[in-house]
Formats: C-alpha cells, sequence, structure tokens
C-alpha cells in the first residue's frame, strides 16, 4: 500500500486538528469547507491518518500528492 489522500467536505462533528498548521478543521454550514484526508502507509504498512485544511494542503506541496475527489 502507498500514502494517498482524498478531498471532501467538512462533516458536523469534525474533531480533526490539521497535520500542517495545527488548528481545528471545523465544520461552518454555510462556508461548504474542504478537508483533505491522508491515509499514511510506510514500508506497506499502514501508520496513521493525518487531515488538513484544503487549503493547508496545497501550502505543504501536497505531501501524498494530488487528493482524489470524493464521490
Amino acid at each position: 500500500m502507498i500514502s494517498r489522500a482524498v478531498i471532501r467536505q467538512v462533516e458536523p462533528g469534525n474533531t480533526a486538528n490539521c497535520a500542517h498548521c495545527g488548528a481545528p478543521i471545523k465544520f461552518a454550514a454555510r462556508m461548504q469547507l474542504r478537508q483533505v484526508i491522508a491515509n499514511v502507509y510506510r514500508e506497506g504498512n499502514w501508520v496513521r491518518v493525518e487531515h488538513y485544511h484544503a487549503e493547508c494542503y496545497d501550502q505543504a506541496d501536497q505531501p501524498y500528492g494530488p487528493a482524489a475527489e470524493k464521490s
């Protein structure tokens, strides 16, 4: 397995912090915010999930490649 990322809407009740800036990724009903969620693998083994604000993922130079759209 390799590390990969997907982009999707921030959902109500989200409690994740951004791996790039450290700030909470908060739901806002009228803003339709998006987040990037990355499954991180090391030597073929899953090690963690990282969450990013969509803008922060780009600022971090997309560490797990372009984020796929969540269908």
